[in-house]
């Protein structure tokens, strides 16, 4: 099964009807499994799978073969991937309460449960907590410039210990619901940086529009990422604002 996909605009509230065949999904959501391109029988890594609606996509993209690893630090959150996944009958998924900054050890052997070792993954998806202004719709919104400015440090810590679980040849995408380039374009500026075996490659299918400008980000690498915004290009359908960029490994990550 290949699953459906429906935009939050389009169909009304269900109230349960169909919930084993449809899982609703805004459409960058949607795009960013695509972009992933999971392939049947791959080990793939989802750093952040609350509330499972990506997760379970990869799944049946892959045809529900190979094995994803879910993961999610709050337990209530890891409840509700795992009603998800039973709902969709899935067999694929393998959900763990495990805060993902913790992930990677150097020290692991495991390729079944956490902490994993260096390259054991075909594909990781990271899509991090983020200051979430994307999200809609949103009348108000309560946090500090403080709280805002301080996640990109925080996305960091996913990011690097991911590169360092991907296998050579193996895809990166990383993905947040938010405006700040801080979160975005500056944190695809530092990856390039220091990890010179990554390379930035186009995200598509491609719906949304380019990246913004900023210092260290040439015109070349902002067109592969795609960028969902009211004012920015890209598809014509009215989306939360949102960020998607891929990765590929080119050799291996220095010890």
């Amino acid at each position: 099964s290949s699953g459906i996909n429906a935009e939050y605009g389009d169909v009304p509230c269900l109230n349960n009807v169909l919930e084993k065949q449809m899982f609703l999904q805004n459409l960058p959501s949607i795009v960013t499994s695509h972009v992933l391109d999971p392939q049947p029988g791959e080990v793939i890594l989802d750093m952040c799978a609350a509330p499972g609606g990506k997760t379970t996509h990869i799944a049946h993209l892959m045809q529900d073969t190979g094995t994803i690893i879910a993961l999610e630090k709050v337990g209530h959150k890891i409840d509700k991937i795992e009603k998800n996944i039973l709902k969709q009958g899935l067999k694929s998924i393998r959900a763990f309460k495990w805060d993902a900054t913790n992930a990677f050890s150097e020290t692991s052997i495991s390729v079944t449960c956490p902490p994993f070792g260096r390259e054991v993954f075909d594909r990781i998806l990271v899509d991090p907590p983020c200051s979430a202004l994307g999200q809609r719709p949103q009348l108000s919104n309560q946090c500090r410039i403080s709280e805002i400015s301080s996640y990109p440090a925080y996305q960091w810590c996913f990011v690097a210990d991911a590169i360092k679980m991907l296998r050579v040849g193996g895809t990166l995408v990383y993905s947040t619901c938010s405006f700040p380039v801080q979160e975005n374009e500056m944190i695809v500026v530092r990856i390039l940086e220091t990890f010179p075996e990554m390379e930035l490659v186009a995200a598509e299918p491609r719906l949304g529009g380019p990246g913004f400008p900023v210092k260290g980000l040439i015109e070349e690498h902002a067109s592969l990422v795609q960028r969902f915004t009211p004012q920015h290009g890209g598809v014509d359908v009215d989306t939360i604002g949102f960020f998607i960029a891929k990765f590929k490994k080119l050799r291996q990550s220095g010890l």
